[in-house]
């Protein structure tokens, strides 16, 4: 009767979570200078130039949707150049040359960049194309750029143009080519079209041009200057992250009030990709069917001749398809009021899965923003949290949830307005402590003379010890998932991405998670040696002792000196004669063949070699001392 607990990604808007994204790049003559080597800006970017900056940007979103968003479909187009190509599907346009057309990202367009990049004279074609400023038109390249999405297949696609340059006045404040430019952005707007300005260097004056273009742009925006590779990706990459609703439910507050509401989820571990079964021969997917089977008769079964049941009190419960059904429905789908608890008397430590987020829709109840508001304003105010019973679909078994308003870091700065939705447990999913487990803890025998575990508990000391060292290494800006990555699968998509790449050379990560042991030594000086005195003091033997990975068997090591003295060596088992070298703390065992494992024993047990009658009887002599000689003498 297991139902799904954790909630998979659904869509419910038009949105089909895929991004058709065009990287308009300025070619002209200014962004190939670089800043003179006394500047800052030269210390920041060193030898790249503008251009270059920009085309990194392109190559690092190529390469990361190539494995996060293998969907999404990007575009190169370059403006101010005299470099031009034919193209029959968009046309030619004036001072503007598609360097790529909006295509998933796939290995031909990342090896074009990287060639451009890394390759000897890979810039130059375009460092000796670009135009003169007077003939630079912004809206030729924004005209291409509508075409570019004009003749997209996907129509449901969010679409965003990235323009970056370093130019902040392209053309002359209210010329004909402005009002082209603003005609040009007003028709992308009205076709859902977002517009990001990622300028290049610290003294872009937006004031002069690109503020009045974009200020009509709702859905686009101009950022803060940039003077590095690592702080335009950053900007990239928050723009281009998806805020996809899991789900779009209804808050019941009684029978007769409702709003509307949308769940989210903010941040989960990312999890390797699926292993695809592929047919040998052909190497296409296959497709897996699953045939039940009745153990005693081996006929086939019918989904309708399958029983659920559940156990209570070691008796099963059969439920059929009826039953299932009218127990599902007893809760509607979407969030039920059940009461108000106070936030300081829930036992959040009783941890089930990641909590989600919850914010007000207007699309689906009209108002909702106004009660959702109200209600978070008064949950704020009293310290009280809502409890709710919660069913994101009709196939999902419902579940006790707590909402916490979130609480804001900068009072000045708004980050986040709703609740987390945080997963409350039911009894049968807290495990019983087992005692017996717990270092620490000792049997002693009660009152009625029964055997009961008492745990020993620190005193005061040992506590406040305790708390120094943690205080003394909890980060102050606190634990961010986000800036921690995944070696083992960042480490994967190098590996394939080099084989896809033809590389040699495979970037190594860092695993930061690892902890940095200089540094927790400079931080807590003397304080671990203190702790380590108040609770193991001087002689202190510990009851417990480690538990070997793998425990001798006498009963092997008395049957391999027994075939040692018999001569039955070569009938044993090349494992049982590996084991026993490996126990009698013989190094490198594993690595030989059973005939070097037999003369090691032999050569190790010395006297339990073969014997036959007359060398027992020469050391029978030899101990009453009628026979000076060694027994292996004797023949």
């Amino acid at each position: 009767m297991e139902d799904r607990d954790t909630v998979e990604e659904e869509v419910f808007d038009g949105y089909e979570g895929r991004d058709a994204i065009v990287f308009l790049i300025d070619a002209s003559a200014s962004s190939f200078e670089t800043p003179p080597d006394d500047t800052n800006a030269a210390a920041q970017i060193g030898n790249d130039c503008p251009f270059v900056l920009a085309i990194k940007c392109a190559y690092n979103t190529l390469c990361s949707k190539i494995f996060t968003d293998p969907n999404d479909s990007v575009a190169i187009v370059l403006f101010g150049t005299q470099k031009t190509a034919p193209n029959e599907k968009y046309g030619v346009y004036a001072n503007t040359f598609l360097l790529q057309d909006l295509q998933n990202p796939d290995c031909e367009p990342i090896t074009q960049l990287d060639n451009m990049l890394n390759k000897d004279g890979g810039m130059d074609e375009y460092m000796f194309s670009v135009s003169n400023p007077p003939s630079l038109s912004l809206a030729d390249s924004l005209w291409l750029c509508s075409s570019i999405f004009s003749k997209h297949k996907s129509k449901k696609d969010r679409k965003q143009i990235f323009l970056f340059t370093n130019n902040d006045e392209p053309h002359a404040k209210f010329s004909a080519k402005q009002k082209q430019a603003e005609r040009r952005i007003g028709d992308l707007q009205d076709g859902g079209v977002s517009i990001f300005l990622f300028p290049i260097g610290e003294a872009f004056n937006t004031t002069k041009v690109y503020q009045e273009l974009l200020v009509s742009n709702d859905k686009g925006g101009i950022l803060p200057g940039s003077m590095t590779t690592d702080e335009l990706l950053l900007k990239i990459c928050r723009k281009c992250q998806k805020k996809r609703t899991v789900a779009s439910l209804a808050f019941n507050l009684d029978s007769n009030t409702k709003f509307g509401v949308r769940l989210y989820n903010l941040i989960r571990p990312a999890t390797q990709p699926k292993r695809v079964p592929l047919d040998k021969r052909t190497n296409e997917p296959v497709k897996s069917v699953t045939t039940k089977f009745n153990a005693e008769t081996a006929e086939t079964l019918l989904p309708s001749e399958l029983v659920k049941y559940t156990t209570v009190c070691d008796e099963k419960i059969r439920f059929d398809k009826n039953d299932l059904a009218s127990l599902k429905s007893k809760f509607a789908s979407g969030f039920t009021l059940l009461g108000f608890k106070p936030i300081g008397k829930l036992k959040l430590h009783f941890y089930l899965s990641p909590a989600s987020f919850i914010y007000p829709d207007e699309d689906l109840v009209k108002g909702s923003r106004m009660i959702f508001g109200a209600l978070m304003d008064r949950c704020k105010a009293r310290g009280f949290a809502p409890l709710c019973v919660l069913k994101t679909t009709a196939a999902m078994k419902p579940r006790v949830v707590a909402l916490l308003p979130h609480e804001e870091q900068d009072p000045n700065h708004a980050t986040l307005f709703g609740f987390h939705v945080v997963l409350l447990p039911f009894r049968n999913d807290i495990r019983k402590f087992n005692y017996e487990e717990l270092v620490g803890s000792t049997t002693v025998l009660n009152d009625e003379r029964k055997p009961v575990q008492q745990i020993l508990k620190a005193d005061q000391n040992q506590v406040d010890a305790a708390k120094a060292i943690v205080k003394k290494l909890t980060s102050k800006i606190g634990y961010v998932p986000s800036d921690y990555l995944d070696p083992a699968l960042r480490t994967k998509w190098n590996i394939l991405e080099g084989m896809a790449l033809e590389r040699n050379d495979i970037e190594s990560i860092e695993d930061l998670i690892m902890p940095d042991f200089d540094a927790i030594d400079n931080r807590l000086g003397q304080r671990s040696a203190t702790f380590n005195d108040l609770v193991f003091p001087l002689g202190y033997q510990s009851q417990y002792t480690p538990s070997t990975s793998k425990a001798k068997n006498p009963q092997n090591e008395a049957a391999v000196e027994d075939a040692a003295r018999n001569g039955w060596l070569d009938k044993m088992t090349v494992d049982v004669l590996k084991g026993y070298l490996t126990n009698q703390g013989i190094k490198g065992a594993v690595k030989l063949r059973k005939a070097e494992c037999v003369q090691l024993i032999k050569s190790h047990l010395g006297t339990l070699l073969p014997v036959h009658h007359n060398q027992i009887q020469g050391i029978q002599d030899c101990w009453s001392g009628n026979l000076l000689v060694d027994a292996h003498q004797t023949h």
